[in-house]
């Protein structure tokens, strides 16, 4: 529980880790079967954390927050660490919801873009501190950088909307 309760905690943050292309965030809303709220369930394949029914050897907890443009290595360094942070605090987690999933009333919700997860994991001073500052100083630069070249960029779409029909 106290694992759980350390990754819904840092889970803005872990976003950036987790969900790092501008494009990662475009999934992320109700009944997109990608969790965008910040929530935990007992065998709730709609919540971003899920604990499946198995017990025994089988017990398990599924962080559902990533996609498949993480970096596998970085979204579990920074799934570790979240974990260990609700250990080591002794973090207990709300209230799991109950029925639908995508309430957005129910939990606070993801971050819905790169640049918000990315301000999140500036943010969160514990889990840095945990991952190290020097790594997340490099990555924060590296994924902003990112985020402003997207930012100058005309799109197929911008194009086809605005100047294809001058």
């Amino acid at each position: 529980r106290h694992a759980v309760a350390g990754i819904l905690a840092h889970a803005p943050a872990l976003a950036a880790l987790a969900n790092p292309t501008i494009n990662s965030y475009k999934r992320f809303g109700p009944d997109t079967l990608a969790p965008w709220l910040i929530d935990w369930g007992m065998d709730n394949r709609s919540a971003m954390v899920r604990i499946p029914p198995e017990r025994g050897e089988g017990s398990r907890m599924e962080v559902r927050l990533g996609d498949a443009t993480a970096n596998p290595y970085l979204a579990m360094a920074g799934t570790m660490a979240a974990a260990y942070l609700g250990i080591r605090d002794k973090l207990t987690p709300p209230a799991p919801p109950e029925g639908y999933g995508y309430d957005p009333d129910s939990a606070p919700m993801l971050p819905q873009r790169l640049p918000d997860a990315l301000d999140a994991l500036e943010a969160d001073a514990e889990l840095q501190e945990v991952l190290g500052t020097q790594f997340c100083t490099s990555f924060l630069t590296y994924k902003r950088n990112e985020v402003e070249r997207f930012e100058r960029f005309v799109t197929d779409w911008e194009f086809r909307e605005y100047a294809y029909h001058l």
